[in-house]
């Protein structure tokens, strides 16, 4: 009972946090943010690129690191596709929801831009919120699909050096 009462509570208050006290006063260039993250912790990481890229060009959910591990530790050209594969074949199965997603993730993105409120924002990310709960479960098994690509230095390099979520629990999981 608690955890039903607590978890969308604490969940609200983290997306409020994560936006700016009242307008966010961003730009395109200083837009980094990466809702992916936000709805599916640190799975979320996973799906960099599955879900389109942002109108930058960069990939909307790049959360991933693999682009910073060291020269010695660098992805192998058989990981880079395998990892490619996955990804690819997530998406093909996914696609009508990551689309629905991608959508909300816009939206709330645009709206921040155009300076709204953090409230507004959050009002616009929780229409996803129940797309995210379906698709949390595979993009778990997305995740650790991924991660038995990766050599035990890659995947302790990475714990190491992560970013720390700035939610304890991922907005999409139920």
């Amino acid at each position: 009972m608690f955890r039903k009462l607590i978890a969308p509570a604490l969940a609200a208050t983290v997306l409020l946090a994560a936006c700016n006290e009242s307008s966010t006063g961003v730009t395109a260039a200083s837009d980094t943010d990466d809702y992916a993250l936000l709805m599916f912790g640190e799975a979320g990481s996973s799906l960099e690129g599955t879900l389109g890229t942002a109108p930058a060009g960069e990939p909307f959910d790049g959360g991933t690191a693999f682009h910073r591990l060291p020269d010695t530790l660098r992805l192998s050209a058989e990981q880079i596709d395998s990892i490619r594969t996955l990804r690819q074949a997530f998406r093909a199965e996914h696609q009508g929801s990551l689309d629905s997603l991608r959508a909300v993730f816009l939206r709330a993105r645009a709206a921040r831009l155009e300076g709204a409120t953090r409230e507004e924002v959050h009002a616009i990310l929780l229409e996803g919120r129940e797309i995210a709960r379906a698709l949390h479960p595979y993009v778990v098994e997305l995740h650790r699909a991924v991660w038995a690509v990766l050599t035990p230095a890659q995947r302790a390099w990475l714990l190491e050096h992560r970013r720390r979520p700035i939610v304890p629990r991922p907005i999409g999981r139920p």
